[in-house]
């Protein structure tokens, strides 16, 4: 069955401007955007789609911002990652909707639940390894990690600069892994894409990466303390959204 036209323009306005708000905080974006595509879907399709636009969208800012990557953790945190896929490829789950739109709600609260004397922080090694095994864990259930991943860089311990540019290029590698286990592992690519044009896939790269590029000069900008404020008021508005409709679909 193709995809209705307005389903389509739905898509691609939402991968353009979600990808200006990731540019600008360094997540959000993609949590919106996992939340259009999962409105309009199946599950697996939405999860597929939205790492290829993702992993464009990380992967330019990446690029665009590589100087200031953090890397002496990056080996720990992709230690963590290698772990939680094989638990995931060992139980091939595909999660329902309803599961997808509650931890894309409550991922931006987790901070108030951890105790205040916690400081989650990405540069020591192990905290860097279970960041890497606990967003693994949320990609392929929530379809998203932002806001968790966010939780490791709120002791201001890197600028704006460091934490977009090493959020972007973790979670660049982060969809590389979504879209292998929801594309190959869990089914067969033929039949998880079956009624999505894979033209739609290649035309949402260009689209990210247009969004990611005007996002650049949005960013220099902004004030290191205006960043974070931002970056907590967009993840709790939205997830809030998200938990209404977890709600909604609770109750159908």
């Amino acid at each position: 069955m193709t995809l209705p036209l307005s389903t389509i323009c739905i898509i691609l306005v939402g991968v353009f401007f979600t990808s200006i708000l990731s540019g600008i905080l360094g997540m959000a974006g993609g949590m919106v955007l996992m939340g259009i595509l999962a409105w309009v879907l199946p599950v697996q399709q939405a999860m597929i789609l939205h790492a290829v636009s993702q992993f464009f969208a990380n992967g330019s800012r990446a690029v665009i911002h590589r100087k200031h990557i953090y890397t002496k953790t990056l080996p720990y945190y992709f230690s963590g990652l290698a772990l939680m896929l094989g638990v995931f490829v060992f139980v091939s789950l595909v999660p329902d909707k309803l599961t997808v739109f509650l931890l894309l709600g409550v991922t931006p609260f987790l901070a108030f639940a951890l105790p205040k004397d916690v400081q989650l922080d990405f540069t020591k090694p192990w905290q860097a390894m279970a960041c890497g095994m606990l967003v693994t864990g949320f990609q392929l259930t929530g379809g998203v990690s932002g806001p968790l991943l966010d939780v490791f860089f709120q002791t201001r311990a890197l600028t704006r600069h460091q934490t977009v540019a090493t959020k972007a290029f973790t979670q660049s590698i982060s969809h590389i892994t979504k879209f292998i286990y929801f594309g190959f592992v869990v089914s067969s690519f033929a039949h998880a894409t079956s009624g999505l044009p894979l033209w739609l896939c290649a035309a949402v790269v260009p689209v990210a990466m247009c969004g990611t590029h005007l996002s650049k000069y949005i960013l220099e900008r902004l004030s290191d303390k205006q960043f974070f404020k931002a970056t907590q008021a967009a993840l709790f508005t939205v997830g809030a959204i998200y938990i209404v409709k977890a709600a909604l679909l609770w109750l159908e």
